[in-house]
């Protein structure tokens, strides 16, 4: 092999590294991550988004702490026993200027509690969490979510790991890491064993 086809191979290595470290690549098994901008459309990579829009209506809770808020929706309130809960959690940049935003493996994170305010699941539990920290800048009004599913399963120790949770009351609340310690106020959702 030549000496210039072995540097353009190793460019090639070189450059996927370089977009696999500074996130240019979404993979299934992580939350799908977008950010927006309040003023100009995003010309970033594929996990990047332009806008995000909530249903109307839909069931929102929120927490703020200095610049950033943090707000959790879901699609509803009342689930059947083995619906998927859906839910996004997004942080948002309520100051009036551009901040740098510590964007980490771990942005976001929920809690689901039972009616006897013991924790039944944690999205973070045995998930291999990447380590990585990046310093992105965030626009004034500025935010980024990401998309989470509930299975109605627990988690709350190895031995009841996917287990399904029993129908009742069920409280959900959002978090961002441990970089910005912020949370919601819980959403309280219904669990029945029939319809909706």
């Amino acid at each position: 092999m030549s000496e210039q086809k072995r540097k353009i191979i190793l460019a090639i290595i070189l450059a996927s590294i370089l977009v696999i470290i500074l996130g240019g690549v979404s993979l299934s098994f992580f939350p799908t991550q977008q950010t927006t901008s309040p003023s100009k459309s995003n010309t970033a990579s594929a996990p990047i988004i332009q806008s995000h829009v909530s249903p109307p209506m839909a069931p929102l809770a929120s927490g703020e702490k200095g610049d950033l808020e943090l707000t959790m929706t879901l699609a509803q309130t009342a689930y059947s026993s083995g619906e998927p809960v859906n839910l996004t959690l997004t942080i948002t940049n309520i100051s009036s200027q551009t901040i740098n935003f510590t964007d980490t493996g771990l942005n976001f994170d929920f809690q689901v509690y039972n009616d006897t305010n013991n924790v039944v699941f944690q999205w973070s539990n045995f998930q291999a969490i990447p380590q990585f920290v990046a310093i992105e800048p965030l626009p004034a009004g500025g935010s980024v979510s990401a998309n989470f599913t509930w299975l109605q399963t627990c988690n709350f120790n190895v031995n009841v790991q996917g287990d399904p949770v029993s129908p009742g009351t069920y409280f959900i609340i959002g978090q961002s890491g441990p970089t910005y310690g912020l949370q919601t106020t819980p959403i309280q959702i219904a669990i029945n064993s029939g319809g909706n």
